[in-house]
């Protein structure tokens, strides 16, 4: 019961000092400037004159600049509006310098257009350009149109005002841009369009070009939210108009409706001079000098009465706050013992929601790698039949289905890549491998590769290579090797008939290591502009229509620039649309040391592999097939066994120079397999016969025991190369 009265005590109090609040609030002062406005509007002047002093005794009183400046504004209208200018004019004044101090720059420019429209009435022109031309300066560096708009209000009258109607048509089309590129409401926007329209139209009244001024001046008489008076004046120019051409009907309908909206003009000011009379209103000049009202000893007794208040309430506060301290110590406490609870409980659905994230990274990465082999594996089959059949000397009318078969192949076998790829890159599961290479065999290697694409869209490829870059570097040729690829490739596809250029240059070297700048450049269809931000991102394509003319996974380049983020390095993109594309970027590689030699390359049509036994373990049937098909074409002899589990038995009891183990197998896989095998012969080459890609497998196959690692599909020739390179 005790806890409920005080709880009502509390709230009466808290209400009190809400409407002590409320009576200064900031609102409230902008609800009496508002008040003010619409009564001057409407010839209420004394009204808006007890508003307008009231909203600048609270603003004083608060201390509140912005609310303080817009009451000056506000009074600032009224008295314009009564035509005491001079009145007016210090207003503005006073409302402007506090807002250059606020750095508002609306208000800044709504100051200066009541001041030059002041200036203007007061035929002051100098001045009140002066004044037009700070606040278009304020207005643009806001950024505002609609701030640039309020001084073109005031351009239009200046202008009006000098006569200088040719430069305002030319103005009046600048405006009409303007106002079209605003996004406003339509009935805002249809009422600055029909100003516009009518303001044309009087000025080429005046310019006495009445086909023109006809033109507009009637579209005014039918548009809708119009002004009385424009509306008058422009039934009055058309009746000149219609005189000069003698169209005496519609001059004399147009004289009519100019009487009749200039009686309706006049009603109006008339019920409104009225209402202003019946108020009893008597201005007297005392009553239009502020600063000599009294107004300083208003204001003491007003700050007075609110001190009072204030402290009143600060005392009771005080009391309260004595009396609930001893619940807010409970209630903290209380919080506290809460708050731990949930910090545990939020902890514990962290942990659980990392468990389950570690949980989905695993499965994707399990899943991409099952896919990695499900893909693949048939790939073989399919690449590794269509070699094997162009190598048997098909018939011609055979061949040309054949190497579009291949072509084929190996473009899904591209596209699996790139997808695989790609999704290693996002999970940033990438690592760069450093081994001793030959970057320009490298590249030798990847031109002979295109040889036939690039036949068949009827471009030329040249290569430019710095001699006095480093024969050989430290890197993974790999990475390389795929980075240059996908840049060819592409400028190969977006060029038809064209030139394409891959250079390698020199930019620096230290004792350690040498800086390289590659740049693939073409003569293709290019990049549009608007295009060129979004070309490296993920299943990007150049253009719609390109995507269904070259085709394509919008993958390649995603990838060039994932790889050289892996090297630190970007890459950066210059192009122009039927002029060509060049893509450039930077790689510094660490320099081979002295005495390491790289592998002698050996023609293989030169080495007798026909004294080799192999064992193949594989546990597709197509697969062993095909590879067995393979090793025949060098003569080697061959063993073929299902499993890991075949593979153990047959090695105990057989003598092998090379074994090819399939690492997915069921029962038992090649990793199993291997371990098993080094335990009794440590010596017999084990290469890994994977669809696996070398990522995800590597670690792995180190560990288990295996030499190296070949990835299906292959072409033969990086088989039997790997082979050489084991033999005895």
């Amino acid at each position: 019961m005790k806890n409920n009265k005080l709880l009502h005590i509390v709230l009466c109090l808290f209400a009190c000092s809400q409407l002590v609040a409320q009576e200064v609030s900031a609102d409230s002062i902008k609800k009496l400037n508002t008040k003010a406005f619409y009564l001057a509007r409407s010839y209420s002047f004394g009204k808006a004159l007890s508003y307008s002093y009231l909203a600048i005794q609270h603003a004083t009183r608060n201390e509140d600049d912005a609310s303080l400046a817009q009451s000056y504004n506000v009074l600032g209208d009224t008295y314009s509006k009564m035509q005491y200018r001079n009145k007016a004019r210090k207003y503005y004044e006073k409302a402007l310098k506090i807002q250059q101090e606020l750095d508002n720059k609306h208000e800044i420019v709504l100051s200066y257009h009541n001041l030059s429209n002041i200036s203007k009435n007061e035929k002051e022109y100098k001045k009140a350009y002066q004044y037009l031309q700070k606040g278009y300066k304020i207005a643009e560096a806001s950024g505002n149109m609609e701030d640039v708009l309020v001084m073109d209000w005031v351009k239009i009258v200046l202008l009006q005002e000098e006569n200088n109607y040719e430069e305002l048509l030319l103005f009046l089309d600048e405006m009409m841009v303007r106002v079209k590129n605003i996004k406003s409401e339509k009935m805002m926007y249809t009422v600055r369009i029909n100003y516009l329209e009518y303001t044309k139209g009087d000025a080429y009244y005046h310019l006495r070009d009445f086909e023109k001024a006809q033109n507009f001046l009637e579209k005014h008489t039918t548009n809708e939210y119009v002004h009385v008076s424009d509306l008058a004046k422009s039934y009055k120019q058309l009746a000149e108009i219609y005189k000069t051409k003698g169209e005496v009907d519609k001059q004399r309908m147009a004289q009519l409706n100019y009487q009749e909206n200039l009686k309706k003009k006049l009603d109006e000011d008339q019920d409104l001079v009225q209402k202003e009379l019946l108020a009893n209103y008597n201005l007297r000049k005392d009553q239009l000098q502020l600063d000599e009202l009294g107004e300083e000893r208003n204001f003491q007794k007003s700050v007075s009465m609110n001190q009072f208040k204030a402290i009143l309430v600060i005392i009771i506060l005080l009391l309260i706050g004595c009396i609930i301290l001893g619940t807010l110590i409970i209630k903290t406490i209380y919080k506290k013992i809460k708050s731990n609870k949930l910090l545990r409980l939020k902890h514990n659905k962290l942990e659980e929601a990392k468990l389950k994230a570690e949980m989905t990274s695993k499965t994707k990465s399990n899943f991409f790698s099952m896919m990695s082999h499900e893909l693949r594996t048939p790939l073989y089959a399919v690449t590794g039949i269509t070699h094997l059949l162009l190598e048997e000397n098909p018939k011609p009318s055979q061949q040309q289905y054949l190497k579009s078969l291949k072509f084929s192949g190996d473009h899904l076998l591209s596209l699996v890549n790139n997808i695989l790829q790609a999704n290693k890159l996002e999970d940033n599961t990438i690592t760069i491998g450093a081994s001793t290479f030959n970057l320009k065999a490298n590249i030798d290697n990847i031109v002979k590769s295109f040889d036939l694409l690039i036949k068949d869209r009827e471009n030329e490829l040249n290569i430019a290579y710095d001699k006095e870059i480093p024969e050989l570097l430290v890197g993974d040729s790999l990475k390389i090797s795929q980075i240059l690829i996908n840049l060819i490739s592409n400028a190969i596809k977006f060029t038809k008939g064209g030139t394409i250029r891959l250079s390698v240059e020199k930019v620096e070297e230290t004792l350690g290591d040498v800086q390289l700048h590659f740049c693939v450049q073409d003569t293709g269809i290019g990049i549009a502009k608007e295009r060129q931000e979004t070309v490296f991102e993920m299943f990007s394509q150049n253009h719609e229509a390109i995507n269904e003319e070259y085709q394509g996974s919008g993958l390649g380049l995603s990838i060039v620039k994932k790889l050289l983020e892996v090297y630190n390095s970007d890459i950066y993109l210059e192009s122009r649309e039927n002029v060509g594309t060049t893509f450039t970027f930077d790689i510094r590689f660490p320099k081979a040391m002295e005495g390491v030699e790289m592998n002698i390359e050996v023609h293989l049509d030169d080495v007798d592999f026909s004294q080799l036994k192999m064992l193949v373990v594989d546990d597709n049937k197509i697969n062993q097939m095909l590879t067995k098909k393979i090793l025949s074409t060098k003569k080697i002899t061959t063993d073929i066994v299902a499993s890991g589990a075949e593979a153990i038995e047959i090695v105990k009891h057989n003598q092998y120079d090379v074994i090819l183990m399939d690492i997915h197998m069921p029962e038992m896989d090649g990793y199993e397999a291997t371990i098993a095998i080094r335990k009794f012969n440590k010596e017999v080459p084990i290469i890994a016969f994977t669809a696996v890609s070398l990522d995800d497998s590597l670690p792995k196959i180190v560990n288990s025991g295996m030499n190296d690692m070949i990835l299906k599909p292959f072409v033969a020739e990086q088989l039997f190369a790997l082979i050489q390179k084991y033999m005895k």
